[in-house]
């Protein structure tokens, strides 16, 4: 016993220093916030149930726009009716539950705010993602030890895992999110379903149950891991074995019993908001389920898996050592299941899941593919291929570690990466490739109309109604026609058009924004910082919705040479207060070039 202790204690040791060697050595400030993007989601439930004592998450959304930029939307929550919904499931915060709890005794203790995002509760949460992900550790190394995998190479393959894969960033650097959530769940539900197939016993069916319960109140999708149980089982006799077992003994009913008591929560929060306990939450989301991206998915550099986690290039190999050294049967398994999990995946509206290091949904499986590797390294034999395989998971490693700190430092871009843009700033960790790579268009859910229902163009020496004009003109050079305008430090607003917003499209929440001008740059990367705005006012002046995107992606050495910049974006819903919109572009850095031909077109796209 005080053997296992210890080595539990220095696991939780070494996350715990890794943890603040990450986020106080690893960056330039203290850090004070984990509680963001789609973990604010996820950790909402807390606050609105326990401090605002609330099912409305209306007050949550408000404190939340209190510390976000003009532009935000808001996209965790929308209105069902008169309340203001989750889209997010309550399985993370439940399981954050017991740290919010002491988070909120140490704030007593301490004088801070009762508010559920002081400082305190941002590393309570921190806290809860490093006690899971130790659990799951713990659980992946059980589950290996089923396939008689040595000791050593179970831990081996948990430290690659850990360091070699972005389950990194989702345990050090952004560990509100549900994803080692939802790792170690899986990992657990694995070992006692795999206890469940060759050690046959009801209490395995039972936490088994409870365990599948919880990973679908975490993230419902991945309901699809029972999939991967014919691979678990090990052979078809032990899968089939263990369903007559379950059959015969009507273990099935309280296994469904239990599962339905760990998923309750939800169904109880969806009755007391909708009167449904079934709600949708991912309102205008949804499947392309005829449009998978899979080669997208794994081997792109916006987001590809094999790209931003490269140590999975090994289940090539392992599939392999399952064919020849483990069954036909466990090769199958595994491969439909891995097939069937990336189309599922690849078939989300945003395939490459917006803001995020490498393809996030992946990580929640790691545990199983851990396994399937190990199995490969503990059948390895020859002492050359150890130490080719050892050198190229150290190399992975460093190649991890260095793009973890290039995501958390802005110099790999969160949604926009392209070839071009990897291989600018591959390894570079200095100061000047930070926010060198800019954004590209918003990924929108449903269909675009064919043609826009407005447009407007300003070709410099003509333009329609309601353009602005600009007095700095260029008469020497231009993309079109005969003139250009002149962007320097005196001029650094381009020509901007004001659309006014009538009673027609009040309400409208499905309006996609075309933007293009040509640039000349007379010196280098001069419109490296320029930028198109839009800028939304309400009818006594204020601007109620703001958003820059800068023109150009790259730094380049292209100069005297007229070049698109273009970018393709989505409107907030159009309310009621909103009297115009301003569209322009802005010259930030107040260098010289010059621009013509501006456009804008106004498009629908159908849910």
């Amino acid at each position: 016993m005080k053997k296992i202790i210890r080595k539990y204690s220095l696991l939780y040791l070494v996350l715990i220093s890794v943890f603040f060697a990450v986020n106080f050595l690893g960056t330039n400030s203290f850090r004070s916030i984990f509680i963001d993007g789609d973990g604010s989601g996820h950790y909402a439930y807390l606050p609105s149930l326990l401090i605002y004592q609330s099912i409305d998450f209306e007050e949550v959304y408000d404190f939340e726009k209190l510390n976000k930029s003009p532009d935000y939307m808001g996209h965790n929550y929308h209105k069902q009716g008169n309340i203001v919904i989750n889209k997010f499931s309550a399985g993370t915060a439940l399981l954050q539950l017991p740290f919010f709890l002491f988070g909120i005794l140490l704030s007593l203790i301490f004088g801070f705010p009762i508010d559920g995002y002081n400082i305190i509760f941002q590393y309570c949460v921190a806290m809860s993602t490093l006690f899971w992900t130790g659990l799951g550790f713990i659980y992946i190394v059980k589950l290996m030890r089923t396939y008689n995998v040595k000791l050593v190479y179970a831990w081996m393959m948990v430290v690659a895992g850990l360091f070699g894969t972005n389950l990194f960033f989702y345990v050090f650097v952004q560990p509100s999110f549900s994803h080692a959530y939802s790792f170690s769940l899986i990992s657990m539900f694995l070992y006692f379903s795999r206890k469940v197939f060759v050690d046959y016993e009801k209490r395995y069916v039972l936490i088994a149950s409870f365990l599948l319960g919880l990973i679908v109140l975490v993230r419902p999708v991945n309901l699809i891991v029972i999939v991967s149980l014919p691979f678990i089982a090990g052979t078809p006799q032990n899968f089939i074995n263990a369903i007559k077992q379950k059959l015969t003994n009507i273990d099935y009913l309280p296994a469904a019993l239990i599962f339905l008591l760990a998923i309750s929560p939800q169904l109880i929060i969806n009755y007391l908001q909708t009167g449904n306990i079934i709600v949708y939450g991912y309102k205008n989301e949804g499947f392309y389920f005829s449009d998978p991206q899979i080669i997208n998915f794994l081997f792109s550099y916006k987001k590809g898996w094999f790209v931003y986690s490269p140590l999975f290039l090994l289940l090539f190999p392992a599939l392999i050592n399952l064919w020849k050294r483990q069954s036909v049967y466990a090769f199958a398994t595994f491969l439909l299941f891995f097939l069937f999990q990336v189309y599922i995946f690849s078939s989300w509206w945003n395939w490459y899941y917006g803001d995020s290091f490498g393809m996030r949904p992946m990580v929640d499986y790691y545990g199983l593919y851990l396994v399937v590797i190990v199995l490969l390294i503990d059948n390895i034999e020859a002492r050359w291929i150890k130490i080719a395989a050892a050198v190229f998971v150290f190399l992975v490693i460093l190649l991890n570690v260095v793009q973890t700190y290039q995501y958390a430092v802005g110099i790999i871009h969160p949604d926009s990466m392209t070839k071009k843009a990897y291989w600018h700033v591959f390894l570079k960790l200095d100061e000047k490739s930070e926010q060198v790579i800019s954004g590209g268009d918003e990924t929108f859910y449903g269909k675009l109309d064919e043609e826009p229902f407005f447009d407007a163009y300003n070709h410099i020496d003509y333009f329609d109604d309601g353009w602005s004009s600009s007095i700095n003109i260029n008469w020497e050079n231009a993309y079109s026609d005969s003139l250009s305008v002149i962007q320097n430090p005196t001029d650094i607003y381009s020509p901007s058009f004001k659309f006014i917003i009538n009673d027609t499209i009040v309400g409208y929440n499905n309006i996609y924004v075309r933007f293009n001008t040509h640039y000349y740059e007379l010196t280098q990367n001069a419109a490296l910082k320029a930028v198109f705005v839009v800028d939304i006012n309400d009818t006594i002046g204020n601007s109620v919705f703001y958003k820059a995107f800068p023109i150009k992606q790259l730094p380049d050495d292209v100069v005297d040479l007229w070049q698109l910049g273009t970018i393709g974006f989505k409107l907030p819903e159009i309310s009621q207060n909103m009297a115009f919109i301003k569209f322009y572009t802005w010259n930030v850095e107040k260098q010289t070039y010059l621009l013509d031909d501006i456009s804008l077109q106004l498009y629908t796209y159908d849910y």
